[in-house]
């Protein structure tokens, strides 16, 4: 998928395990044909003193996912959290109205997510968006929207 200066992506960097912990990131440039320099959002370089610019493979890089506003999670639900300045993989493990505990695929650990932190999992495959087969509601594609003010 060809991307354009400025446009609000994703991330994806291998963590502990195979799943992906996605950060949002501002493409700046493309490099050569497989490879863009990206300014990460919430990443800082060692001191911490700026926002960490890198070159990354185009596989590492997806459009940021359509807004998925509130939705009705359930128990065993695959989604993402924001823990950690990342989005990060996981399964919804119980409920406490309006938030959720997560099973983080990264590293097994439990966290509590606020409502507005999580948002349905979805893979990007050959240019669309895909829900995971164990999650019945909503749409199994959709197109990309706005980057969210998280």
């Amino acid at each position: 998928m060809a991307f354009n200066i400025n446009d609000w992506v994703e991330i994806c960097r291998k963590e502990e395990g195979s799943s992906c912990v996605y950060y949002s990131a501002a493409l700046l440039a493309a490099v050569g044909r497989t490879r863009y320099l990206v300014r990460y959002e919430t990443r800082l370089i060692p001191d911490g003193t700026r926002l960490l610019t890198e070159v990354v493979g185009a596989d590492e890089v997806r459009p940021w996912p359509p807004d998925s506003s509130y939705f009705d999670f359930v128990v065993s639900h695959r989604i993402d959290a924001f823990v950690d300045k990342a989005w990060r993989v996981g399964t919804v493990t119980k409920r406490v109205d309006p938030n959720y505990y997560v099973k983080l695929d990264c590293n097994g650990n439990e966290a509590h997510c606020p409502f507005f932190k999580v948002r349905r999992h979805l893979e990007w495959q050959n240019g669309t968006w895909l829900s995971p087969a164990t999650q019945s509601q909503g749409d199994s594609s959709a197109a990309p929207g706005d980057k969210p003010g998280n």
